[in-house]
C-alpha cells in the first residue's frame, strides 16, 4: 500500500509532529517554520505525485486525511496555545493559561467536528470545498499568531482573539471555497495570484524568514475573504443548490 507519494505525505506529516516538539521547547515561531516546510515539501506534491505514476489508492487518501489533520490543525492548535501561553498580555496566569487553551482548542476541535460533519454528510462539489478548508485555519491562526508587522498595525495579539474564532466559525459554514481543482480551469488571473501566493512565500523563506508569517497570514486572509469571486454566478447558484438539497436529507 505505501509507496512513493506516501514518502512526501509523510514529510507533511513529519512537519507537524516536529512543530509540535518544538512548541514543547517553547519555540512556536520555528514550529510555524516546521510546519510550512512540511506542507510546501510535502502536502503540495504528493497528490500530484500520485496521479502521475497513476498509484492513488484509498490508502493515500485517507493517510493525507490524517497527515493534513495533524499538520494543519493539531500542530496549528499547539502553536497558537504556545504563542499566548508566552506572551505578555497583562493578565492573570491562569486567565492566560485558560484563554491560550481556549484558542488553540478551538482550532483542534473545529477541525474534527469538520471532519465528522463531512463523513456523516458528504457534499461531494468537485473543486469546491465547503466552509473554511482546515488547511486555510491552520495557516491563518499560525500566521497571525507568529506574524510581526501586522502585530504593530492590527493591535497585537488581541487581534487574534477575535480573529481565531471567527476563523473556526467559517469552517463551520457550508460558505464555497474553490480548490485548485476545479471542475474547469481556474481563471487567468487566478492562476497568477495562486503562483505569486507560492512565489513570494518561497522568497520570503529563503530571504526574509522572519516576515515568512506575514506574508502567509496576508495571502490566507485574502483567500479567504475573496475566494468566492473565482466562482462564476451560475457555479455560485448550483452549489449553493447541492448544499440546500444534501442538508434536506436524513443523517445517519
Amino acid at each position: 500500500m505505501f509507496g512513493i507519494k506516501d514518502v512526501f505525505t509523510t514529510i507533511n506529516a513529519m512537519g507537524g509532529v516536529i512543530a509540535i516538539c518544538l512548541c514543547v521547547d517553547g519555540r512556536p515561531f520555528a514550529a510555524g517554520v516546521a510546519m510550512l516546510l512540511g506542507y510546501l515539501c510535502g502536502d503540495t506534491v504528493d497528490g500530484w505525485i500520485a496521479r502521475k505514476l497513476g498509484t492513488s489508492n484509498q490508502f493515500g487518501a485517507e493517510y493525507d486525511t490524517i497527515a493534513d489533520h495533524l499538520s494543519h490543525c493539531i500542530a496549528p492548535g499547539a502553536i497558537v496555545y504556545t504563542v499566548y501561553r508566552q506572551a505578555d498580555l497583562g493578565m492573570v496566569d491562569w486567565q492566560q493559561q485558560v484563554l491560550a487553551i481556549a484558542l488553540g482548542g478551538s482550532i483542534m476541535v473545529t477541525a474534527s467536528i469538520r471532519h465528522a460533519r463531512n463523513i456523516v454528510r458528504p457534499i461531494e462539489v468537485k473543486g469546491i470545498w465547503v466552509g473554511l478548508p482546515r488547511t486555510v485555519l491552520g495557516f491563518i491562526c499560525v500566521a497571525y499568531a507568529d506574524a510581526k508587522l501586522f502585530h504593530e498595525y492590527l493591535g497585537g495579539l488581541w487581534f487574534g482573539v477575535g480573529l481565531i474564532p471567527l476563523a473556526c466559525v467559517a469552517a463551520l459554514t457550508y460558505w464555497p471555497f474553490p480548490s485548485h481543482r476545479m471542475a474547469r480551469g481556474h481563471f487567468g488571473h487566478v492562476k497568477f495570484f495562486i503562483a505569486l501566493t507560492f512565489a513570494t512565500l518561497i522568497a520570503s523563506l529563503v530571504w526574509r524568514p522572519e516576515y515568512i508569517f506575514d506574508v502567509l497570514f496576508f495571502w490566507m486572509l485574502g483567500y479567504s475573504a475573496t475566494a468566492w469571486l473565482s466562482m462564476t454566478k451560475d457555479e455560485r447558484v448550483a452549489y449553493h443548490a447541492k448544499v440546500k438539497a444534501a442538508l434536506a436529507q436524513p443523517t445517519a
